[in-house]
């Protein structure tokens, strides 16, 4: 036997038995010379009097799993693993998350022998497993250190706390790695006030389940219900309202909900009801919310500089808005295009201060970090010995939700068929079945054993329940809150509302067409009463663009609430307004300013209510297909499993509205372009790397063309957004004279000179 220091050998063995001899061997494996960090030192003092020294153990074991965490950490294979999977998949063999995970372990401990087993267990035949694992070239144990020291000298991420040493920090985040090579995770987890036994989300689950079961409530983890429209507004308004309050206190939490609306036989009514439902969904609760992140004066003042016209008192801007969180909405047709289903996916996220150990050591010690998705409560571990800690030392933050989503991942009852995901892929798809609709929803947004709610199918009895729980009972009602005429609409909308009686005003001459540079609501005011024959517009969308800023989604719906009464007061009676409008992913900024407000906003429903309370009639919504999506982003992160599943977002809303009245009112847009998607590709304005159209974001003129259709020549149409002319250009082409409103000066004069191209190149075609 020999002694180093305090680092007993006996034989290749090795033992800890306090704190310096921890240290001295986490040296040697690092080779650091810094100290180690005060909390460290007593935390392994206390462990080792609850555990006694660890027990013996060979050093080429200690330092493989040691290694082989602190590769994960580095992410040091990273290269190796895409190396392998690239040569698997070009002989067939493809694999799931947990198998990657496995894959991964094997591959940063550098277990050879480990790999090529798992790799046969996954169904690679035995040569090729042979020559997969055989050909892997993990980093060595030196290569490790070089990288870990790597960190201390050009660390990749920047750092805030700057007084601290680096050094130090990357020297004590390599505590936790050892004390898992030494101990064994269950008596670990007893130490560190956790329990249960196992290491993978499931059995973090199972025990956590023991441990704080009122989290557990998965009784009505999704509803699926189907609707058909009722013709009376109210009464549908009131129904779905009752229904998604009800639904919000029955499901569990993080849950999922799914409107299935048949827009086959009444296409107006059916987008009506989705839009409805999305707006109650998101914001029927009121709540008067004090805490630091809900920062409403802030909002408030925001507000109420920019539009002077609101009145405080009844905007409430104390009060929280909150509800279901807005997921998607899924457009499907039949074979022609034409909309059949329209299914809108929400999600329940209710705040929850629940405290939850941490999932890597089952600590107890952990405090609320932040809300990194509003509603969604994340934990920081305090723990100095969390085999999970940054390797700049910073706490592993965790979240209930993604630990469920983890769970999920790990149990083959939940694998969806390769198949289903790729057939919902994009939100726009052909329509098969009300029954295969439900079976999706089921597959993609709930896990086996729980249970789901299938309302107003009538093969709810013989679907493939897929391990789930199937009910057909609706929840108890519960009377909706009088949301419709609420204060969150008071902080927009002006009160009292704008003054739209005629004025006197010059009327407006137009040749062929005319650009007018300035603010669009301005700009309309000095127009007639009754001037124009259609409106055609894309508008700016909520802070997508460097030239379209808005303090918040407040102020930006302001604006196009006071814009479009002016549409709506310059129309003729019976005239359309086609508005094209994405739902954006980004921060409303009217409850927190970090990165925790960003979501992805419904501003297609937002909308349609601003018309609706304007006075408008909606007639339908195009869905404008724009096609592939030319971004590669992985809509499900490689996981073929529940809750990972988000389409690609294909499609913008092409809101039809019409100013009541008119000779004509009732054909006033023909039906059969309302009720089919309009698949049209987005203009290509980037050519390797260079704006080759002028404007950033053009929409293309096929969908102002389709938006023209029925219009007789000669008819004025306005465009108050105008960009680059495309509305103009558009309606030339047809006969029809246009007003193009643009307060950009470069896009002004853009719009001028493409239009002026476009009427010169077709003049000259007819000499």
């Amino acid at each position: 036997m020999q002694t180093y220091g305090t680092v007993t050998e006996v034989d290749s063995q090795v033992r800890v038995f306090d704190a310096a001899s921890f240290e001295r061997l986490l040296h040697e494996l690092t080779g650091f010379d810094a100290p180690l960090d005060g909390d460290v030192v007593a935390a392994i003092d206390g462990l080792i009097a609850s555990l006694g020294a660890s027990p013996p153990a060979s050093r080429s074991e200690v330092a493989r799993r040691f290694y082989g965490r602190i590769n994960e950490k580095l992410d040091a294979n990273r290269e190796v693993r895409r190396l392998l999977y690239r040569e698997a998949a070009a002989a067939g063999y493809t694999f799931n998350y947990p198998q990657k995970k496995t894959i991964a372990r094997a591959i940063d401990q550098g277990d050879i022998e480990g790999l090529e087993s798992s790799l046969r267990r996954f169904g690679v035949s035995p040569g090729r497993a042979i020559g997969l694992a055989r050909g892997c070239e993990p980093v060595s144990q030196e290569q490790t250190r070089r990288l870990l020291h790597g960190e201390t000298e050009r660390p990749s991420k920047l750092r805030k706390a700057l007084q601290r040493s680096v050094k130090e920090d990357v020297f004590a985040s390599c505590a936790g790695p050892l004390v898992w090579a030494l101990w064994q995770p269950s008596d670990l987890y007893r130490a560190f006030g956790g329990g249960g036994s196992g290491t993978t989300a499931r059995d973090y689950m199972r025990y956590l389940e023991s441990l704080r079961p009122e989290l557990f409530n998965r009784g009505r983890t999704l509803t699926v219900k189907y609707v058909t429209p009722l013709d009376e507004r109210e009464t549908r308004r009131h129904d779905i309202s009752k229904w998604l309050a009800s639904e919000y206190k029955a499901l569990a939490n993080h849950g999922f909900l799914a409107m299935v609306v048949d827009a086959s036989r009444d296409g107006a009514a059916a987008w009506a009801t989705v839009n409805d439902a999305t707006l109650f969904a998101e914001r029927f609760l009121e709540v008067p919310l004090r805490q630091m992140f809900f920062r409403s004066e802030e909002v408030m003042k925001e507000t109420l500089a920019h539009a002077t016209d609101l009145d405080a008192a009844e905007a409430r801007f104390d009060l929280l808005n909150e509800g279901f969180t807005y997921r998607d909405v899924f457009v499907l047709t039949d074979a022609q295009g034409a909309v059949q289903r329209l299914v809108l996916v929400m999600q329940k996220n209710a705040r929850d201060e629940t405290k939850i150990p941490c999932p890597a050591c089952r600590g107890t010690s952990t405090e609320g970090n932040s809300y990194p998705t509003f509603g969604v409560r994340s934990w920081e571990c305090r723990n100095p010995l969390c085999p999970n800690r940054s390797i700049y030392n910073r706490g592993n933050r965790f979240q209930f939700r993604s630990i469920v989503q983890q769970a999920a991942i790990e149990d083959p009852r939940n694998t969806i068929p390769v198949e289903s995901v790729n057939r919902w892929r994009r939100d726009v798809l052909a329509f098969i079945s009300d029954a295969e609709i439900a079976e999706t929803m089921i597959a993609h947004y709930s896990i086996a054993d729980d249970g789901v709610a299938i309302l107003g199918l009538a093969e709810a009895d013989s679907l493939d329940g897929k391990g789930r729980k199937i009910t057909t009972e609706d929840p108890d009602g519960v009377e909706p809150p009088e949301f419709w005429s609420s204060a969150f609409f008071r902080r927009f909308m002006p009160s009292p509302a704008i003054d739209t009686r005629p004025a006197e005003r010059a009327p407006i001459e137009v040749e062929s067409f005319v650009v007018v540079e300035g603010d669009s609501t301005q700009v309309l005011a000095t127009f007639p009463d009754n001037t124009f024959d259609r409106a055609v517009t894309s508008p700016p969308y909520y802070n997508a663009r460097e030239y379209a800023q808005w303090s918040n989604l407040y102020c930006y719906l302001h604006d196009m609430y006071v814009n479009s009464a002016e549409v709506y007061r310059t129309l003729k009676p019976g005239a359309v307004y086609a508005y094209n409008i994405f739902d954006y992913f980004d921060n409303e900024r009217i409850v927190t300013f970090s990165a925790m407000g960003r979501k992805r906003i419904p501003l297609g429903a937002l909308m349609a209510h601003v018309f609706e309370a304007i006075g408008f009639e909606l007639l339908g919504v195009i869905p404008w297909d724009k096609g592939e999506i030319h971004g590669k982003r992985g809509f499900n992160g490689g996981n073929y499993s529940p809750y990972y599943q988000s389409p690609f977002n294909c499609w913008e809303h092409v809101l039809v509205v019409r100013k009541p009245g008119g000779s004509n009112s009732g054909e006033s847009f023909p039906s059969e372009t309302l009720a089919r998607v309009a698949k049209i590709p987005p203009v290509i304005k980037m050519v390797r790397g260079e704006n080759t159209h002028g404007h950033t974001a053009p929409f293309p003129e096929a969908l102002a063309q389709l938006l023209l259709t029925d219009l007789p020549a000669d008819s004025l149409v306005l465009d108050p957004y105008a960009g680059s002319g495309t509305t103009a250009r558009a309606a030339f082409s047809r006969g029809c004279r246009t007003v193009l409103i643009e307060r950009d000066a470069e896009y002004a004069a853009l719009a001028t000179r493409l239009t002026e191209a476009r009427i010169r190149h077709e003049k000259e075609a007819l000499f």
